[in-house]
């Protein structure tokens, strides 16, 4: 993990004796959301932690195309802002953040760190080291360590790439995944909750997309397990599966919302989300009840009422190669529809970006293709394609039908990013702090918890979380924002 740079003002020697944290990286909850929840009795876990801490939320510091999380974690970790670590695109953490991140100079301090899943970073790990490193999950580069995490992380990343198919990964991933589990933690309750939604997938249908929640239970099991394995005094634990149903579900909860609606079957989606959440979270509590723990959103979401983005995947690589005439190309899926294709060399993987780029529907250029080397990162423009269309600018002047090499991801987009994020630090006491702080708050607070420096580069404040606050304190938001006597798109508790 540690990236083998020289760390100014870094204490060494394990820091404070005895510290320990936990980063909940839940990624793009809404704090608005989560108030409305807990109001409406829904999430008891989320309450009892906010009552139990110090509530700041945090500004993202950026607007769209920069509002992503694939640039806002880098920041968490980085304790820079994306104009100084320059990553905007997925899989690029690994080669741009080439200063020691928040795991790296606790771990040069003689501090056990594990990362589970944080979006973006490129940690990775020598042996000898102590701790480990589970990448995430759209790193199609990601190597685990130590190496016997690796079935599990490849089996996990193949579930999250490839969440749209609604299919289960070959019979002998499948079996090296079990065994891991089985030596890993594995929970009865985890195992029956498995049972069970494969069990709805067949008898009710229509609930595949619960599996991202699943996911997230085994995950956790294995995480608790590790951080006992490895004596981890600092560990990080990312989940995406409510930001996934925020996105595709918004709709579905507040229809009143929008102008296109859609077709109620997920109208629970996103309280499912929050509430599966809820219970993960309650179990962390009771897991670390000595620890700090950190509850970080990084961005939001919000409803996105105006949009009419639908995003489409190739059905078999192959076959859209063939058609551009491009040879030699290994795809890897990575995030909704985009994925990466490897190429033999820098000019094939240009000649191959100018082809892609020739592949128009209605005379308008269908695909985005981003060179980086022997790489590109591509994908299909939501502004353009859609079903029933013609895919011209193949072999030899031809045309196809965009339905034969293209299908759609899951429904319209109704959920977009915001700025605004949750960030709860548990100390035992509640003060509600008003206005914004910055992701770069993030990492140097962590290090002061452990007694441990931060280095020049990481400038942003340290959170005053034990003492008063300069800025008065205000105990909870405004209900006003809630909408009427009931919480819209929540039904009544039963």
């Amino acid at each position: 993990m540690f990236r083998g740079i020289t760390l100014a003002r870094t204490t060494t020697g394990g820091g404070r004796p005895g510290a320990r944290a936990l980063l909940v990286e839940f990624n793009e909850l809404s704090p608005t959301l989560l108030e409305r929840f807990i109001t409406a009795g829904y999430l008891p876990h989320f309450r009892a932690f906010r009552d139990s801490s110090v509530v700041y939320t945090t500004d993202a510091g950026e607007d769209a195309p920069n509002l992503e999380p694939w640039i806002q974690w880098p920041t968490v970790h980085s304790g820079v802002p994306f104009a100084e670590h320059g990553v905007f695109a997925l899989g690029e953490g690994r080669e741009k953040l080439t200063r020691p991140l928040l795991g790296d100079v606790l771990s040069a301090a003689g501090i056990p760190v594990g990362v589970f899943g944080s979006m973006n970073t490129g940690y990775s790990r020598r042996p000898g080291e102590a701790g480990y490193v589970v990448p995430d999950p759209w790193d199609v580069d990601g190597v685990a360590f130590p190496q016997s995490l690796q079935p599990f992380y490849e089996t996990v990343s193949w579930a999250v790439q490839e969440s749209s198919r609604n299919g289960l990964p070959g019979a002998g991933q499948l079996a090296r995944f079990a065994a891991f589990l089985v030596r890993s933690g594995l929970r009865p309750a985890t195992v029956a909750a498995a049972v069970r939604q494969l069990v709805d997938e067949r008898r009710v249908g229509g609930v595949a997309w619960r599996r991202a929640s699943v996911l997230d239970d085994l995950s956790y099991d294995v995480f608790r397990t590790l951080n006992r394995r490895h004596g981890v005094r600092f560990a990080t634990f990312f989940s995406n599966s409510t930001a996934h149903y925020q996105h595709y579900y918004w709709r579905d909860m507040e229809p009143e919302l929008f102008e296109e609606v859609g077709d109620g079957a997920h109208a629970d989606a996103v309280l499912h989300g929050y509430q599966r959440m809820d219970a993960l979270l309650g179990r962390i509590m009771a897991d670390e009840p000595d620890s700090l723990l950190v509850l970080a959103t990084a961005l939001s979401q919000e409803p996105w009422a105006e949009s009419a983005k639908r995003t489409f995947r190739p059905r078999d690589f192959d076959a859209l190669f063939a058609f551009a005439r491009i040879r030699g190309a290994v795809a890897k899926p990575m995030m909704a529809e985009q994925f990466v294709v490897e190429l033999p060399s820098p000019e094939a993987a240009a000649d191959a970006r100018q082809k892609l780029h020739a592949l128009t529907i209605d005379g308008t250029r269908a695909l985005n293709a981003d060179l980086d080397g022997r790489r590109l990162q591509v994908g299909c423009r939501s502004d353009v394609g859609r079903e029933g269309a013609t895919l011209a600018g193949g072999a030899g002047g031809t045309s196809r039908s965009f339905d034969e090499l293209f299908y759609p991801i899951h429904t319209t987009r109704s959920g977009r990013h915001s700025r605004d994020g949750a960030l709860w630090f548990r100390t035992g006491a509640h003060r509600v702090v008003e206005g914004r702080v910055a992701l770069t708050d993030i990492a140097p607070t962590i290090l002061d918890h452990f007694g441990v420096a931060a280095p020049e580069h990481m400038r942003g404040d340290v959170l005053p979380l034990y003492r008063t606050p300069e800025v008065p304190a205000q105990r909870t938001r405004p209900l006003s924002s809630l909408r009427g006597s009931r919480p819209v798109g929540v039904p009544q508790p039963r």
